[in-house]
């Protein structure tokens, strides 16, 4: 049996790439898959984490942010990122403002791990890839480990086409080992 965390990126290592690229604000409608990161963000002096309640609100928050002069990623899972689309729209593409995403997998099945997410058997897992080339917008998928450089390469990507690029959490966000106190 393959453990579960050969899929996973550690929440360490997401906010490690946010520092590197200067990210100061995360916008969010908290998401299952992700809900180590919200965590670790919680704890995390240097990023500040806004919790909306819609997507819609999230990306418009990030836009504001990102006028101001912040350095912001939006967390959101692929259900709230379909919801999101006309803000996506208005903001992401017609005025470009580089958005970048984070969009948690909602739905994926175990049984997909390791495997083609087109190839899965619930909408709403298979139809992102396709909907997010639809929209001529640039993706990695971070499903496992190793995966952590495409949040550097998806930052680059959003600044240097002045549009959105997005990330897509295959599985949940791995929490980090605690060390015990000694």
């Amino acid at each position: 049996m393959t453990h579960h965390s050969h899929y996973a990126v550690t929440a360490s290592d997401v906010i490690a790439a946010f520092q590197r690229c200067g990210i100061d604000h995360v916008t969010t409608v908290p998401d299952m898959l992700q809900i180590a990161l919200h965590d670790a963000l919680e704890r995390e002096p240097g990023i500040r984490q806004i919790n909306c309640t819609t997507e819609d609100q999230a990306i418009e928050v990030a836009s504001g942010l990102w006028a101001g002069g912040a350095r912001v990623a939006v967390l959101v899972q692929n259900q709230g990122f379909y919801a999101g689309i006309n803000s996506l729209r208005a903001l992401g593409l017609d005025s470009k403002i580089p958005l970048l995403f984070m969009i948690g997998q909602f739905g994926r099945e175990w049984s997909n791990l390791g495997q083609d997410p087109r190839q899965s058997s619930r909408r709403m897992v298979r139809m992102l890839e396709p909907l997010l080339e639809l929209l001529d917008i640039p993706y990695w998928r971070l499903e496992g480990p190793g995966d952590a450089s495409h949040i550097d390469t998806a930052w680059r990507a959003s600044r240097e086409r002045s549009g959105p690029a997005a990330l897509l959490v295959g599985h949940f966000i791995g929490f980090d080992a605690v060390e015990s106190a000694s």
